[in-house]
């Protein structure tokens, strides 16, 4: 198999870990015993992580090697404001720009997150609602803004993934994304840009808000409060891919 494609997927894998907080903030990344577990050479492993790196996933330390990026109150709510300005300017531009096959895909996204609500399906809803801000980048047929996005959305599912899994905010979300999406759908670009700043600047209040308490589970995940109860078992987690998740080595001190 090419380098490529298995940089590709140790990618993905990796990825997949931090965002979903199998690696947590700050471990360290031991090349080796990560292509143990991907079952392939280190190279294509250290082109993965420098891929992470790119996207500010993980960092790198002279003579320390990689580990996953911490976290801290200022750096989420700078992430924030930044999420805020990208997201805003997406959903303003794909008012004036979406073509009808994006105007169908966030139609039937939306009409699955309402199933998923009515079955209780909240890790599904999730992964609804992460395609959903990612279509509305792409929708917005600005490439460079389309890569910032998706590089800024990956690190704001590293807080997310625990937010939305351990609070009821997902409901809460819905109608707000489908405002933003008829605003959207009808070409109303200013309409549309308000809606969206009003729902992310909501979701910063929100994080920031739970960050600040030592004792919530979410400032314990990721920020590292001591004071805080532990997470209980695969909370803040899911179950997809579970057999490579099992298998991920424990991090290094």
């Amino acid at each position: 198999m090419p380098r490529r494609s298995l940089a590709d997927q140790a990618y993905a894998h990796l990825k997949d870990w931090v965002v979903h907080h199998r690696l947590k903030p700050g471990a360290r990344l031991r090349v080796g015993d990560l292509a143990r577990v991907l079952q392939m050479s280190p190279t294509p492993v250290r082109e993965a992580l420098s891929m992470l790196e790119k996207e500010q996933l993980v960092a790198r330390e002279p003579r320390r090697g990689f580990h996953v990026s911490a976290l801290d109150l200022e750096g989420v709510a700078d992430l924030y404001d930044l999420r805020i300005a990208l997201e805003a300017l997406a959903a303003r531009q794909a008012a004036s720009r979406i073509s009808a096959a994006d105007r169908t895909r966030l139609s039937h996204l939306l009409a699955a997150v309402e199933r998923c609500i009515d079955s209780g399906d909240k890790p599904h809803i999730l992964d609804l609602e992460q395609d959903f801000h990612l279509l509305i980048f792409e929708a917005s047929r600005n490439r460079p803004l389309a890569e910032m996005g998706r590089s800024i959305l990956g690190r704001i599912w590293m807080i997310q993934n625990v937010n939305l899994m351990t609070t009821d905010h997902l409901h809460q979300a819905h109608p707000q994304h489908v405002g933003i999406f008829q605003a959207i759908a009808a070409g109303q670009a200013r309409r549309a840009e308000l809606l969206m700043r009003r729902h992310l600047a909501f979701a910063r209040q929100f994080v920031l808000s739970r960050l600040r308490r030592k004792d919530d589970l979410l400032a314990h995940i990721l920020l590292g409060y001591e004071e805080a109860a532990p997470p209980g078992p695969g909370r803040a987690g899911r179950a997809r891919k579970a057999e490579r998740r099992r298998a991920v080595p424990r991090a290094g001190g």
